[in-house]
């Protein structure tokens, strides 16, 4: 979602409340110029709507959202803050609980609380159970998600873990992807017990990975073990080349040795 320029309220309501509310919200709007409806947010609610002047938000509850073009968050409860020094009261965070979805141009995701920050284009998806979708795959966290318009990065933190379209799976302690102008998949970095499992069934474990899209190859490091089969390799750092099926083992710089272990020919 992005910034807004006025804020429009659409709800389930009694009729004297739904007349006293559209009241206020023409005294609003009539301080407005008539071209700036274009950008306008629509938040529904079924249960009620509350206009906290003091504290400057608006609050939402009963399967709430939030819409805005082809962006929205849904949502229990949604509070929409705004700024009280600016005569249009920008929209500046949407802060959503319960059952917590959302959805731009090519994300979706869900969990059980959002903090969005529509200042720099930041959501920050609580879980358990946070779940991400983009144009390249699907990915889980344990314990957050954030997705980082502004910069293309998305993070999943504690037992997290990426399902590729291709048929790649990728799990770690936390992941780091960053995305291209499409939002595509460019790069992938995970640390912290990283499996890396093949469409093939082969998988490669460490410490740390770095994950380049373009050369489909990564670059583990720490406790590397590459699997295919009953072939096996183990080294201190490891060159895996995804395309062509080659895997580079190398010893750490401490001096260990790299091992192997291969299917007995027949």
């Amino acid at each position: 979602m992005i910034c807004v320029n006025t804020f429009a309220w659409i709800a389930k309501m009694t009729l004297k409340g739904k007349i006293a509310f559209l009241f206020m919200l023409g005294l609003l709007m009539a301080a407005l110029p008539s071209n700036s409806y274009a950008d306008d947010m629509v938040v529904n609610a079924e249960d009620s709507l509350e206009w906290n002047q003091k504290e400057a938000y608006y609050h939402a509850t009963g399967n709430a959202e939030a819409l805005q073009g082809k962006h929205e968050i849904r949502a229990e409860s949604l509070k929409a803050f705004y700024d009280p020094q600016n005569v249009e009261r920008t929209i500046t965070r949407i802060i959503a609980d319960g059952n917590v979805s959302f959805a731009d141009e090519n994300h979706t995701g869900r969990g059980k609380r959002l903090d969005y920050n529509a200042i720099n284009l930041t959501y920050l998806l609580n879980g358990p159970g946070a779940v991400i979708s983009g144009p390249d795959g699907s990915g889980t966290a344990e314990q957050t998600i954030i997705l980082k318009r502004a910069v293309q990065m998305v993070e999943l933190m504690k037992n997290a873990e990426i399902q590729l379209k291709d048929g790649r799976h990728l799990s770690g302690q936390e992941i780091i992807i960053y995305l291209d102008d499409a939002d595509n998949i460019s790069r992938i970095t995970a640390s912290g017990n990283v499996t890396i499992i093949q469409a093939n069934g082969s998988s490669v474990n460490a410490n740390e990975a770095d994950y380049n899209r373009a050369a489909d190859s990564a670059l583990l490091t720490g406790n590397v073990v590459v699997k295919d089969g009953k072939t096996e390799l183990a080294g201190g750092r490891a060159e895996v080349d995804f395309a062509t099926g080659v895997s580079k083992m190398l010893s750490d710089k401490s001096g260990g040795r790299v091992s192997g272990r291969f299917t007995r020919l027949k």
